[in-house]
């Protein structure tokens, strides 16, 4: 029996403990960002400004949608990183001001007249720009945003994020080799190369969620974590994407640490409906760090600013889940699905995408392995499914913002390649015509 020294907190209180130090240390390395002096970061945004200008606001590479990128949202938060001291440091990271976003197309010109007036010493507004409030999100992408900018411009970030991300992704690949084996490694770098990695650095929006979900990565496969170690630290990787994400792929931070903790041989060959419950609990986990820390946001920006905050935030909440219209269209489910069936249809790609699915459905059956196998890898399905369970929750601006969401899927891919492997065997199917030709 263990003694009162050595008895354990129980999971609620060691939980809250987790994301209060995250939540404390965040904050507090987000402060220390906004305190930093502003003439250096203007400095560097000049040349950063005349990127931005070159290349517009939505690059495409090969002109397809969904290979384009967003310099529009990275202009907002370089325009953040160059108004962050208008105010002292705690108003200015509650505040977190932009300028003249609802004129998109110029917002490049506008952050060089935002950088013209700040040199004649007036602000923003002084100088006849629209001031905007973006403080529903934390912006904690800044904590790195803000003191690179101070030495270097925007091009100069973007090499330091590719540095980051692929120094990431070979440590997290080796240890899947190491852990996991050589299949594991294989489906997760086929998975992130299919979901165009090499140009998630290129953006510091897109680059957030996979530099956290990789480092999450690494923590899982350094040593072997119990299930309520992991719970625990998909509390802090909840808190670290909604600090630092502007809800562009949050789900990888929960599903791609998660699949790498269940392909661990000692989590692999347990029984599938006690991990099925360990995966549930360890989406509770990651959900609760990841809402708690956005509610703490609006709580104290509506405390310090004055503004109601929380009741801008509930309301884009609500834009972003329930129906809303695109393109004309509102987004009821069956306006969905007549959409998606009308494009097929017109394409002629919907009677042959709709039989490849079938004959999916006859293959996956016919090779399964068991049903012990099929048990055991069902929590690999489950973390297969966790995008598409998102981007049901969040329809409306999954589908508007679809050219960077679709990089969610890169889970799902890398999830459904495991499953597929452990729970089925091509050779089943030719095993099953074989008897099925002798016993005629």
């Amino acid at each position: 029996m263990p003694t009162p020294q050595n008895r354990k907190l129980p999971f609620a209180l060691r939980a809250l403990g987790v994301f209060a130090v995250t939540l404390a240390a965040l904050f507090l390395l987000l402060w220390g960002a906004y305190a930093l002096p502003g003439g250096p970061v203007r400095a560097h945004l000049r040349d950063s400004a005349r990127t931005i200008q070159q290349e517009g606001l939505y690059p495409a590479f090969f002109g397809f949608k969904l290979f384009q990128m967003d310099n529009y949202t990275d202009t907002l938060m370089l325009m953040e990183a160059a108004s962050a001291d208008e105010q002292d440091p705690l108003t200015a990271m509650m505040t977190n001001t932009a300028y003249n976003v609802d004129n998109f197309e110029t917002l490049g010109d506008d952050l060089e007249t935002y950088l013209d007036a700040r040199d004649a010493g007036l602000t923003g507004a002084q100088a006849g720009l629209e001031p905007f409030s973006y403080a529903r999100y934390w912006h904690g992408y800044l904590i790195w945003l803000r003191p690179l900018l101070c030495v270097i411009p925007y091009a100069g970030v973007r090499v330091v994020q590719y540095g980051v991300l692929f120094a990431l992704l070979a440590v997290t690949l080796w240890l899947l080799r190491r852990r996991c084996g050589i299949h594991a490694a294989v489906w997760f770098a086929l998975s992130q190369v299919l979901v165009t990695v090499f140009w998630v650095p290129h953006q510091v929006q897109y680059f957030t969620c996979f530099a956290i979900a990789y480092a999450g990565c690494v923590w899982v496969l350094a040593k072997p974590r119990r299930s309520d170690t992991l719970c625990l630290g998909l509390v802090a990787l909840g808190v670290a994407t909604s600090f630092c994400d502007l809800l562009v792929t949050p789900v990888l931070t929960l599903g791609l640490p998660l699949t790498c903790w269940l392909l661990q041989p000692q989590q692999r060959l347990r029984g599938g409906g006690r991990q099925c419950a360990l995966a549930v609990g360890g989406c509770l986990s990651w959900g609760v760090g990841y809402g708690l820390c956005w509610a703490c946001k609006w709580v104290l920006a509506s405390l310090v600013t004055g503004q109601n905050i929380l009741a801008d935030a509930l309301h884009q909440a609500e834009v972003r889940t329930a129906a809303d219209t695109w393109h004309g269209m509102e987004l009821t489910w069956g306006n969905i699905l007549a959409f998606v069936y009308d494009t097929l249809q017109s394409r002629g790609l919907f009677w042959p995408l709709l039989v490849l699915c079938l004959l999916a459905v006859i293959l996956f059956v016919g090779s399964v392995r068991s049903g012990a196998a099929l048990r055991r890898a069902a929590p690999l399905a489950l973390a297969a499914v966790l995008p598409l369970l998102w981007f049901a929750v969040l329809r409306t601006h999954s589908i508007q913002h679809g050219w960077f969401t679709w990089r969610d899927l890169g889970l799902t891919l890398f999830a459904g390649m495991a499953f597929l492997e452990y729970a089925c065997d091509g050779r089943r199917i030719l095993y099953r015509l074989q008897q099925k030709g002798k016993k005629q």
